[in-house]
């Protein structure tokens, strides 16, 4: 009975590890290639769970990661179409989308594949980026900077050579960092600097050439207006002399009348304000203060006589 238990046991663990030899678990986040005497299968196995195999060394299985991963260069020094030097760090959202000719090229693990990506992505970094002028990177005016359209060229040229030639898909493509290198940073201030001065004296003299030619029309506006009052006013003052011609025809007739109202004018002119005056009221036009002058019967010239200023009956 003990040398029955003993087998019982040993097969159990042979069982266990021939399964074991002969099993493979997938995870969801994995591909997986069964190679055959060291060639890589046609297909490789996308789907999750538990896939059989020869034990080795008739199959073996080489697993990768199919989730999206990242690579960002190192940043360089790359030169623009026009002569100047920038630096550029990027990165790469790349994942493997042809696992069995990721693996033909890259055999020995992710990390060769890892660094010729990066060499790719170098190279079309550079090339790119001397096809474009330093103002499609770094300019005052936005509608000048490509850095999209640039991003775009550096990915569609590196997802071409990375699909085509190593199985990897690249999903996503960005410029990380830009700067500039000392050597060129004072100079392209001050180059930047001067372009700027240069539009605000435009902009100041043009501005200045508005207001002059604003000012000349206001002026003249203003001459305009003016000729206008003139010419009403003269014809105010031409109706206002024959009204008044009229009146001294009138006058003519009781000339006592408009000496006195004269008299009277020149007094209420002359004591308008807050005044105190010494005055001879037996000189003319003074003399209307004294009552015998108020009080005197009209002549046969037309004075009219004054009205008496006494209190009327009930």
């Amino acid at each position: 009975m003990k040398n029955l238990g003993t087998i019982l046991a040993a097969v159990f663990l042979g069982a266990v590890l021939l399964l074991y030899m002969c099993t493979f678990q997938v995870r969801f986040t994995q591909v997986a290639i069964k190679k055959t005497w060291g060639k890589p299968a046609d297909e490789a196995i996308t789907e999750p769970g538990l896939q059989f195999k020869w034990p080795r060394p008739i199959q073996s299985v080489v697993t990768y990661d199919k989730r999206t991963q990242r690579l960002e260069d190192q940043t360089a020094e790359t030169r623009t179409k026009d002569g100047k030097n920038i630096l550029l760090t990027t990165y790469t959202l790349w994942k493997i989308a042809d696992p069995v000719t990721f693996h033909t090229n890259f055999p020995t693990g992710v990390e060769d594949g890892e660094k010729k990506l990066r060499t790719t992505v170098v190279t079309h970094k550079h090339a790119v980026t001397g096809r474009h002028e330093f103002s499609d990177f770094v300019s005052t005016d936005p509608r000048k900077r490509k850095i999209r359209e640039i991003e775009r060229e550096i990915q569609e040229a590196v997802a071409k050579d990375a699909m085509t030639e190593y199985g990897i898909e690249v999903v996503g493509f960005g410029i990380k960092r830009l700067g500039l290198p000392q050597s060129v940073t004072s100079a392209i201030f001050e180059s930047m600097k001067s372009h700027e001065e240069a539009k605000a004296q435009r902009y100041t003299a043009e501005g200045r050439a508005r207001a002059d030619d604003t000012l000349a029309s206001a002026n003249a506006m203003k001459a305009r207006i003016l000729a206008e009052v003139g010419r009403k006013v003269a014809e105010i003052q031409t109706e206002a002399e024959r009204i008044v011609s009229t009146f001294y025809k009138e006058f003519d007739q009781y000339p006592q009348l408009r000496i006195l109202l004269d008299k009277l004018r020149t007094n209420a002119e002359a004591l308008s304000g807050r005044t105190t005056i010494f005055l001879d009221t037996k000189e003319a036009p003074w003399d209307v203060w004294e009552e015998s002058a108020r009080s005197q019967a009209p002549d046969k010239e037309g004075l009219p006589t004054p009205v008496s200023t006494a209190p009327r009956g009930p």
